[in-house]
């Protein structure tokens, strides 16, 4: 009996044991770590991002013949890109309506002008020169700068003209032609320039002689003035006036302006109206000119009569022609 109840005190304790190295071996498992690594790469292209600003350019108002100096600053920024740049440019014709003005009335510099000059807007893209340098981790975005201007040809419509002018920025190292666009970012720029109304004068001959008079004679309305307006817009209505006749040799003789008379028409006879001191509405007006066509004009006539006892020497009248519109 003894032997008996021994076996059975070995065998529990063998088995107690044995589930104490059950529960041990499972503590350890839920302690252990263990880690790896991944490489990670990728391959970083070469690009060019590009945004002009201001949207809009203005040149405000200017006449047949003016011209708005190439000072209008627009700013071409390389917006998070990697390699530097050229600036091109390129533009469209200026429309209002059915009116135009060539792309090459708009000129580019790449400095601000205070005078005529600059470098003429084509059609098709063409490299300014003016290079965007390469942005980088620290300064993410790079610009540069470019300046615009305009001319209006003679004889342009009055209206309000507007252009588009279209950028693009290229690196021929890396044969990167294309720069990448990308709302809220802006490839191109409308300008815009108001055409106002206007009319020039211009006379010939400028000076007229009557010849030889004597007095109570006088001479046909027939002498030609052609009022000229080269390169305006707008239609003109002719106005005229005059000074009295002096003596060359002594400016207290002299006879009255009406002496002189004017004509729309040329006359046979010594016949018209009689000019007067102030500035007269002549009923003659001269077409608009345009760009087909950017010179009209209309002829008045002139005529003169001598007052009895005129003495005799030299006179001049100054006659002043007034285009309005």
């Amino acid at each position: 009996m003894k032997k008996s109840y021994y076996y059975s005190l070995i065998i529990a304790a063998i088995v107690g044991f044995a589930a104490i190295l059950a529960l041990g071996g499972s503590m350890n498992f839920a302690y252990a770590s263990s880690s790896n690594t991944v490489v990670a790469n990728v391959q970083v292209g070469n690009v060019i991002y590009l945004d002009v600003a201001p949207n809009t350019i203005n040149f405000g108002s200017l006449y047949p013949l003016g011209s708005y100096d190439a000072n209008v600053l627009v700013a071409d920024s390389d917006v998070g890109g990697n390699i530097g740049a050229n600036i091109l440019v390129e533009g469209a014709t200026w429309i209002y309506g059915g009116n135009s003005i060539g792309v090459s009335n708009t000129v580019w510099s790449a400095a601000p002008l205070s005078a005529s000059g600059g470098t003429a807007l084509s059609g098709t893209f063409a490299n300014t020169n003016i290079y965007i340098s390469q942005p980088s981790l620290s300064t993410s975005t790079t610009s540069n700068n470019i300046y615009f201007g305009v001319t209006i040809p003679g004889g342009t419509p009055p209206g309000n003209y507007v252009q588009t002018i279209n950028f693009e920025n290229e690196n021929t190292t890396y044969s990167t032609f294309n720069a990448i666009v990308s709302a809220p970012y802006n490839s191109f720029v409308t300008a815009e320039v108001t055409v106002q109304p206007t009319c020039f004068i211009s006379l010939t001959p400028n000076a007229i002689s009557f010849g030889s008079l004597t007095p109570t004679t006088n001479t046909p309305t027939n002498k030609l003035i052609t009022d000229y307006d080269p390169n305006g817009n707008a239609q003109a209505s002719v106005l005229v006036s005059g000074t009295t006749w002096n003596s060359v040799s002594n400016s207290l003789i002299g006879f009255g302006t009406s002496n002189t008379l004017w004509s729309a028409s040329s006359q046979s006879t010594y016949t018209g109206n009689a000019l007067t001191g102030t500035a007269t509405t002549t009923g003659i007006t001269i077409a608009a000119p345009n760009t087909i066509n950017p010179t009209t004009n209309s002829p008045i006539y002139f005529g003169l009569g001598v007052p009895a006892g005129t003495p005799a020497g030299t006179y001049q009248q100054t006659i002043t022609i007034e285009n309005s519109c």
